[in-house]
């Protein structure tokens, strides 16, 4: 087994996490807002009150709508964050003496995976997408149409980040991968000096090239990697997640609650 630093998906999740975070305000809001309606506009008559409960639903349904839009987001995030765990789970299966480190902050955001052993320096930048992936033009397709983000030069740049953090302890040349986790993959050739495999192809596109770092190379490599921001752990988001969409189906289903309605219709009526 090799040797593993950080969990793997671990960044991932906590970008997940702070937009969960980030959609409790809109949440707060809603809730505020459904509370004047039914204590303060409701007592109003005439056209201030249908102006006021005109306001508060107009917030209401914007903070309604961002909810669902950080929820979404998030919701990717998590997705990708399950795809990184499992490609961990497959590097963690290399020989001992590789090295495997998840997580690498990155001024663009998080390197997925670095690999150091005999057979070199790999970065792994992972892919949750289904379907097929192929080669037109030199450039990738997912089911025949281009996809919209270019993963062979996030690679790249996440691949010069690690060897510019390399370079003062040795020289070293780090290859970039790029796996995709749920899709088949028709890409024969490298792409722009990218290698791009499924989750089955992997290992032995890492431990298939011959021999090219000593021992002291390794220890270096792995030393230097030890001492940057690796992430190591996650809390667990699954409860976040449920409390945020059990407190928002609470307040929309009490907005039309046949007892809230009543009060208003009543108060109103006064």
């Amino acid at each position: 087994m090799a040797q593993v630093h950080g969990r793997a998906g671990a960044a991932t999740y906590h970008k997940g996490d702070r937009l969960m975070y980030r959609a409790l305000v809109p949440m707060l809001m809603m809730g505020v807002l459904i509370y004047l309606l039914f204590r303060s506009g409701v007592q109003s008559t005439g056209f201030f009150g249908a102006g006021a409960a005109c306001v508060v639903v107009a917030l209401g349904f914007w903070c309604v709508r961002d909810v669902f839009s950080l929820e979404a987001a998030a919701d990717q995030y998590y997705g990708g964050a399950g795809g990184e765990y499992d490609v961990g789970v497959v590097l963690s299966r290399l020989p001992q003496e590789f090295h495997v480190f998840n997580g690498l902050g990155f001024y663009a955001g998080d390197v997925d995976h670095i690999i150091v052993g005999p057979t070199g320096v790999f970065v792994v930048e992972t892919k949750n997408h289904s379907g097929t992936i192929s080669l037109r033009g030199g450039c990738l397709c997912r089911n025949g149409k281009l996809l919209n983000h270019d993963f062979v030069r996030q690679a790249i740049s996440e691949a010069m980040y690690v060897k510019g953090r390399l370079k003062p302890q040795v020289p070293c040349h780090v290859r970039p991968l790029v796996v995709f986790v749920r899709a088949k993959v028709r890409v024969q050739t490298a792409v722009g000096g990218v290698r791009v495999v499924a989750l089955s192809s992997l290992i032995d596109a890492i431990v298939g090239r011959a021999p090219s770092l000593s021992p002291e190379d390794i220890r270096r490599y792995t030393g230097r990697l030890e001492s940057l921001d690796i992430a190591i752990a996650s809390r667990p988001a699954q409860e976040s997640r449920r409390a945020l969409r059990f407190s928002r189906s609470v307040l929309l289903s009490g907005t039309a609650h046949p007892g809230f309605v009543r009060i208003a219709l009543t108060r109103r009526s006064r």
